[in-house]
């Protein structure tokens, strides 16, 4: 709201830089799709995670451990493919602002496209950057397979862990069987809520870049001097001379 609001009180000077933003109805949408459902989610999966680790330690804080040991790693490397994720987003949201560049002024300028034949021109730029834009979001997609592939991986290598060193302190009797059950599935579930999480995570992402560059356009956008200018709330204390009208007829209308 506030995104519209400050576009309506823009001055006519600013449109230039204004259609430098052409996509920014495409960015709220991602931003609008990024805190409804994928927002909830996420805040579900950090309840249900901290909860679950909760009970974890409750039951048996040293096999917590073991089966948490792996948790560093997973960040590390999430970490590093979160980076790269952000990067190919950014990449290919400049795709996407370069091709809707290309498409408005060749509509924009049609009359000039077929005055001189640019049909071919015009095409050929806009499919080469929806070609890169999409090579971009494969990148993508093969770097969430990459972090889901992981926290499979690490999920199961946890499950392993846990039931073999679980099984050491059954024998020793230092755990009964329920403890070491219910502390594995605690530890296990804490874990799947951050796996059920990443498949929403590139539309977050998305959704950040696009808050990003509608902050960045509501940044280069002076609120205070366009509300006083279009709002009519700033009035001169004393205007000097005098208005004169010269050679004016009215006419009553009936």
């Amino acid at each position: 709201m506030l995104h519209f609001f400050r576009l309506s009180q823009c001055k006519i000077v600013q449109t230039s830089a204004i259609h430098k933003h052409a996509n920014n109805f495409r960015q709220i949408r991602d931003l609008q799709l990024s805190v409804s459902q994928p927002f909830g989610e996420a805040v579900q999966c950090v309840v249900q995670a901290l909860g679950a680790i909760g009970v974890a330690f409750y039951s048996s804080w040293n096999l917590t451990l073991v089966v948490i040991c792996s948790v560093p790693i997973i960040y590390l490397l999430m970490t590093y493919l979160s980076k790269l994720l952000s990067k190919r987003a950014h990449e290919q949201s400049d795709k996407l602002q370069q091709a809707l560049k290309y498409a408005t002024n060749a509509i924009r300028n049609i009359e000039t496209v077929k005055c001189f034949n640019g049909e071919r021109f015009e095409v050929q730029r806009y499919t080469g950057a929806i070609g890169l834009a999409g090579s971009l979001y494969k990148r993508q997609a093969n770097i969430r397979s990459l972090q889901l592939g992981a926290m499979q991986f690490f999920t199961l290598s946890m499950f392993v862990q846990g039931f073999w060193y679980g099984s050491s302190l059954v024998v020793s009797g230092q755990e009964n069987a329920g403890q070491v059950l219910t502390t594995i599935w605690a530890a296990l579930l804490a874990v799947s809520a951050v796996t059920e999480f990443l498949p929403q995570f590139i539309v977050l992402q998305k959704g950040r870049v696009a808050g990003a560059r509608l902050r960045e356009l509501l940044d280069h956008i002076p609120g205070s001097d366009s509300l006083m200018e279009t709002g009519g709330h700033e009035r001169p204390p004393h205007c000097a001379g005098e208005i004169v009208f010269e050679n004016v007829s009215c006419t009553p209308s009936l």
